[in-house]
């Protein structure tokens, strides 16, 4: 674990930004036809979506504990501790033994930080060398962390973006996915009955199974809303399996946090070309 603390970083920031970016080119968005394997698909009526997005509470900050599993050809588990400013910043510190903050990673909109402290080297970078000029916002990836419905670039699911949104009915379970989709990609959030998330599939255009998913779990009704406690990512990164699980304890909602932005004294400083090199290891 010692020797792979960036690199886990690396895992779970570019596994993060494939789950975002893979939906993110514009185009029309080719949904399930009436019939197709049980499938039936509709413009978003009223009272579903209105169900939908009464289940997604406001909220300014959040802070937990928690664990982290993270796999890509070897495993890594940790304590961690998880902070959110909504729209500004996300800040994860990990914290294997007795408390003992080892490494940090903090994704604002436009930085991505990363600190090693067993080896005294740390990533400073422009989001946009994940995004490839993509607007994935920071908005996005917190809804991706807690399984909140969004639509990429415009915000988590309400009122004003349901004309944006098609249900897609498989059985007991409600798909939401954009009416205007994105070239090479369609993305859905599945539902159940009481409007919990399940899962965030994203699949290639003429495919029916899923390049990324994301899968929820332990979804508690909070001060926030609906938010899922269990979150696991599966994703491919430069041709490589990836995948991570972050589980949080009770979540604190709208308090003070606190996001540690200080930059190391005496550490190396990798460039971006050494963060894809590192993954690639």
């Amino acid at each position: 674990m010692r020797n792979n603390i960036l690199n886990y970083f690396a895992i779970t920031a570019l596994a993060i930004m494939a789950i975002s970016c893979g939906t993110a080119k514009k185009a029309t968005n080719t949904l399930p036809s009436a019939g197709d394997s049980g499938e039936t698909t509709t413009t978003a009526t009223v009272d579903p979506l209105q169900t939908v997005i009464s289940t997604l509470g406001d909220w300014k900050t959040m802070q937990t504990g928690g664990n982290i599993k993270l796999s890509a050809g070897s495993s890594f588990s940790s304590s961690v501790q998880v902070r959110m400013v909504r729209d500004e910043a996300i800040f994860i510190s990990l914290r294997p033994m007795l408390g003992i903050e080892v490494g940090k990673l903090l994704i604002t909109a436009d930085s991505l930080y990363a600190v090693d402290k067993v080896h005294k080297r740390y990533i400073a970078e422009k989001v946009s060398i994940l995004t490839s000029g993509i607007p994935v916002t920071v908005s996005d990836v917190q809804d991706i962390f807690l399984g909140r419905p969004f639509i990429i670039g415009k915000g988590t699911l309400n009122e004003s973006l349901m004309p944006e949104v098609a249900i897609v009915r498989q059985g007991n379970k409600i798909g939401l996915s954009p009416i205007e989709g994105y070239k090479g990609y369609n993305y859905t959030f599945m539902l159940d009955s009481n409007s919990r998330i399940l899962t965030l599939d994203i699949v290639p255009t003429g495919s029916t199974k899923a390049a990324y998913q994301v899968k929820y779990d332990d979804v508690r009704a909070t001060k926030a809303g609906n938010i899922a406690h269990d979150v696991s990512v599966d994703a491919i990164v430069n041709k490589k399996k990836v995948a991570f699980k972050l589980s949080y304890k009770d979540i604190d909602w709208n308090g003070k946090v606190k996001i540690d932005r200080s930059q190391p004294n005496g550490y190396k400083r990798m460039s971006a070309a050494d963060l894809f090199s590192l993954f690639s290891n």
